[in-house]
């Protein structure tokens, strides 16, 4: 079940590395098998826009702005 950390691992896989490790294990902790192979599986980030799509709608608008809000927060604070 889609959850606002697995909504926010979605992001998180994008940036591979130990992102991406981190972001796998919180997908298959909310049971989100299908997704996971979906993304090993995927070649293009067409695939992972999709997901990133479904997770939205799942979710729901309000998780979705608190998400973004607290992401332009930290590329402030990053660029600073």
């Amino acid at each position: 079940m889609w959850t606002r950390k697995s909504y926010d691992a979605i992001f998180d896989w994008s940036m591979g590395g130990l992102h991406r490790e981190r972001a796998r294990a919180i997908l298959l902790k909310d049971g989100l098998d299908e997704v996971v192979a979906r993304l090993e599986a995927a070649n293009t980030l067409g695939v992972w826009w999709e997901i990133t799509g479904e997770a939205a709608k799942a979710v729901g608008p309000v998780v979705v702005e608190t998400s973004a809000r607290q992401a332009e927060i930290e590329l402030e604070r990053i660029a600073e």
